[in-house]
């Protein structure tokens, strides 16, 4: 996920060359900030800035401290989401928009190429911003469909050092980007518009840096019961959702899987041609084990997860496991936005 802290659109250090982006400074820690991303907000701006910017904080440390266990769980099904999302943009660029309606297999592995499909040919040679990276799992399968180079944005340290340096990981802020206008050929933004705060400014800087979009959020009503199973496993356990993850599902989430917002905003930060349709992922994990890593490791229940000690954590796994027995496989209705 980005976060939407308040920036600088200053270019960060290897970032100067828009046809070929470099990779973003490195510390002994792995990605810095971007120069600037700590600037006050204007007068006229501060209050609300300064309650998203808390709420981004909030955000980001969630995903910082989920790294591991995300990395365990939730990354795969995220990988495989990612894969056809790629596959949606590959189609975008044909000309021919998303898949209607059908389920679709998320495609070869993580980090295996796509052999004879149009993903291979449509993405080769392009310029990739990975928007709301966390892991690189869009990225990578950008890569993986021929893309010339990746830049991983996030605001999450502890996800981007996951990605590797040739994903190029960069922290940034998705509503004031560090690169120069037309850095890029196209931006993936794997469900990561529905964290932003302020979405028409973040689009607006997407329109800015390139010259399309494919971005992914999960469709109206879509629900697995492996979330609900866990959910109840953990509240009998002590857990209680945080404030940051009730104000996501209650104000920014829904933003991202409402069309009519969608197709208004996206045209609105001045995209001419805006797609909207849903495809059917199968992620391919149907196993107790799968199922309950994937919930546990989402970043608003993995901090609660690791706090507990590991005779409990056991037990809690257990207890996941069993509640999810039978709840599989997991199909996910994924809806695409599509704008150039």
């Amino acid at each position: 996920m980005v976060g939407d802290a308040g920036g600088s659109r200053g270019a960060s250090a290897g970032m100067k060359a828009p046809q070929a982006p470099g990779p973003a400074p490195r510390g002994p820690g792995g990605p810095q900030r971007c120069p600037g991303a700590e600037d006050p907000p204007s007068e006229a701006s501060e209050a609300p800035a300064r309650k998203a910017d808390r709420l981004s904080a909030d955000v980001q440390r969630a995903y910082e401290a989920a790294a591991r266990l995300w990395a365990e769980g939730p990354e795969r099904v995220y990988a495989s989401l990612a894969r056809a999302l790629v596959a949606c943009a590959a189609e975008s660029l044909a000309g021919g928009g998303p898949a209607d309606g059908g389920p679709m297999r998320d495609g070869p592995a993580d980090g295996e190429p796509m052999r004879d499909g149009p993903a291979c040919s449509r993405l080769a040679g392009l310029r990739v911003l990975d928007l709301g990276a966390g892991t690189g799992v869009a990225g990578r399968a950008a890569l993986a469909a021929g893309a010339r180079s990746v830049v991983s944005a996030d605001s999450a340290v502890g996800m981007l050092r996951r990605c590797g340096a040739g994903l190029h990981p960069v922290t940034a802020d998705a509503t004031a980007l560090p690169f120069r206008d037309g850095s890029f050929d196209l931006v993936l933004a794997a469900f990561c518009l529905g964290h932003l705060d302020r979405p028409a400014a973040g689009l607006r800087e997407v329109r800015r840096v390139a010259a399309a979009l494919v971005a992914s959020s999960f469709a109206p009503g879509w629900k697995h019961g492996a979330k609900a199973a866990v959910d109840g496993v953990l509240g009998s356990f002590g857990y209680r959702p945080p404030p940051w993850y009730v104000t996501f599902k209650r104000d920014t989430e829904p933003w991202a899987s409402e069309p009519t917002a969608l197709r208004r905003d996206t045209a609105a930060a001045g995209f001419a041609d805006v797609r909207l349709q849903t495809v059917t992922v199968e992620v391919g994990m149907s196993s107790p084990a799968q199922l309950a890593s994937w919930r546990l490791g989402m970043a608003h229940i993995a901090p609660f997860v690791d706090s507990l000690p590991a005779a409990r954590q056991a037990e809690l796994r257990r207890a996941a496991e069993s509640a999810v027995a039978g709840t599989g496989p997991l199909v996910v209705s994924m809806l695409v936005l599509t704008a150039r």
